[in-house]
């Protein structure tokens, strides 16, 4: 979640990345865009990273471990919806191949249109060329607890380091 590649993590990483959703998304109500900012705002506070402060790569990945897949762990499924909620900038309950596209490309590493693609129908479970939010957290729940790598869990953030 290194936005700006300056090789830490920090609160303006997700500040950052917040803004490059909202200025994708087309049109959104400025309700949608304080949404949206909360949401990833909500990530480095859950974390207790302080503004100005800056994790390296490898402490930022240890925190966020430990906070998030502890035993007393906030409630996965809490922060996935948020993010779906993030994601489906028109608020209709699905997320759209167009509002994915935008997502993966703000979060993603050098991925191309065709992985998104990719990514986009292996979470699309039933085929409708839709995600639900069901959908999203299934593949969510796979990334973060499954035992083995699967193709639902790799799809879910795409690449998480350049090759």
């Amino acid at each position: 979640m290194d936005m700006n590649n300056d090789g830490f993590v920090s609160r303006e990483d997700f500040e950052l990345m917040a803004k490059r959703l909202v200025g994708n998304s087309g049109k959104i109500s400025k309700e949608k865009t304080d949404d949206i900012f909360k949401a990833f705002l909500a990530i480095p506070d859950y974390l207790g990273v302080k503004p100005g402060e800056k994790l390296s790569l490898e402490e930022a990945a240890k925190l966020a471990n430990e906070k998030y897949l502890s035993p007393n762990a906030q409630k996965p499924s809490v922060y996935h919806d948020t993010l779906f909620d993030c994601i489906d900038t028109d608020s209709d309950g699905v997320i759209s191949m167009e509002e994915f596209k935008v997502y993966f490309k703000i979060v993603g590493h050098d991925i191309t249109d065709e992985e998104i693609e990719h990514a986009f129908h292996t979470i699309d479970a039933n085929g409708n060329g839709k995600i639900s939010r069901d959908e999203f957290v299934a593949a969510a729940k796979d990334f973060y607890f499954g035992v083995e790598e699967t193709e639902l869990s790799k799809a879910f953030c795409g690449k998480l380091l350049p090759q």
